[in-house]
């Protein structure tokens, strides 16, 4: 129908009444109404709330034993500034969702400030850096690190699949360090090694890894 469209355009002739009722009634029968998209505020709760509830149901499956031994200055510095870099990671998500939305900070700038000062954290906290049983005691953490990311990564999936990806690789790819983050504070919650060194390789490493994930996956759809 297009080409002969086109060829009518071009020859100088209007489409006549039966052209135009047959393009009319193609249009009615395949035009779809836009589903429109929850409130900005409505996303960025439901993004955050996959954080909350992967974070507390692993924990409460494999057992809150961080708790236990972190004392309170411990617990409101480490879990606050996993809180703050959730509630950004859940901001540029659905910023990322919404073509033409203000971005608050650039993707890469985040993930990396999430690392850095994550790293930093922990070794101020942390004081003990032995490295007895350091690989034994550390799989099974980034094990743990990288089931509950996978966890986020499915939920985060289907919350993605809402919006419009305009760079599909650089959102899924943030949305990896995000479910990375969610790994990290199941561990914060469960894992009660206070060693610096765990910490940062074995904790953080599952965040690094789902956002190498991320950007493969990405850049795969991209």
């Amino acid at each position: 129908m297009n080409d002969e469209i086109t060829r009518m355009l071009a020859e100088g002739d209007p489409p006549d009444a039966a052209m135009l009722e047959k393009i009319a009634a193609r249009l009615s029968t395949s035009a779809k109404p836009v589903r429109a998209l929850p409130s900005n505020l409505k996303l960025w709760a439901i993004s955050f709330g996959i954080f909350i509830a992967i974070a507390l149901l692993v924990s409460k499956v494999v057992q809150f034993k961080a708790v236990a031994v972190l004392s309170d200055g411990q617990m409101f510095l480490y879990y606050g500034v996993l809180l703050l870099f959730a509630a950004l990671f859940s901001r540029a998500v659905i910023e990322r969702m919404i073509p033409g939305a203000k971005r608050l900070v650039p993707s890469t700038v985040l993930s990396i400030a999430a690392l850095v000062v994550l790293g930093i954290l922990v070794a101020v906290l942390f004081a003990d850096r032995s490295m007895e049983n350091f690989v034994s005691r550390g799989i099974p953490c980034l094990g743990l690190g990288v089931i509950s990311a996978l966890l986020s990564g499915f939920l985060g999936w289907r919350l993605l699949q809402r919006g419009y990806l305009v760079s599909p690789r650089e959102t899924i790819t943030l949305y990896g360090f995000f479910a990375g983050l969610v790994g990290v504070s199941v561990l914060a919650l469960h894992c009660p090694i206070l060693n610096s060194l765990h910490v940062l390789v074995w904790h953080l490493g599952a965040m690094v890894l789902a956002g190498l994930v991320g950007f493969f996956l990405g850049s795969y759809a991209d």
